[in-house]
């Protein structure tokens, strides 16, 4: 089980990586771009993340999942309770991530940096708000998952 747990805890700190880089500089450094520059970016960084995220949040649920039902197995109360909220949080992350993130991304894809909507502000705050969102969840889960790996089984 310690194992697995271990396993959960790594592939959900890949998970996990992305918002605390935001919390840390990367939002602040993307609000003071310029619109071409920002629409760049973005347009640079989707492709990838849309290449590289599923196998990531797979590996991570599906970690999460082996935890889980040696957790379960084990009779581990408080790893048991530390997974499955993590990977509820997990589960509620990709559900704002392909119900807001992604339509903003997919629009900011149809943008260039010549030719952009006069709001496009209001788009990037969007995404800024969903994704901060996104950030409380998973970094909620990612701090019960270490609790219970810490202070389980």
């Amino acid at each position: 089980m310690r194992l697995a747990v271990f396993a959960h805890l790594l592939a959900y700190a890949v998970v996990v990586s992305q918002p605390l880089a935001y919390l840390v500089f990367l939002r602040r450094a993307q609000e003071g771009m310029s619109a071409p520059a920002y629409i760049e970016l973005r347009q640079r960084i989707n492709p990838v993340m849309g290449r590289r995220l599923p196998a990531i949040y797979a590996g991570a649920l599906l970690t999460g999942l082996l935890a889980l039902a040696l957790a379960i197995a084990d009779g581990a109360t408080t790893t048991l309770v530390a997974t499955a909220v993590a990977l509820l949080c997990l589960v509620a992350d990709v559900v704002l991530m392909t119900r807001a993130s992604i339509p903003i991304n997919g629009a900011m894809d149809r943008w260039s940096p010549a030719s952009y909507p006069a709001d496009w502000q209001e788009h990037q705050a969007r995404w800024f708000a969903v994704f901060g969102y996104r950030q409380g969840v998973l970094l909620l889960g990612f701090l019960g998952l270490l609790a219970g790996a810490v202070f389980g089984p």
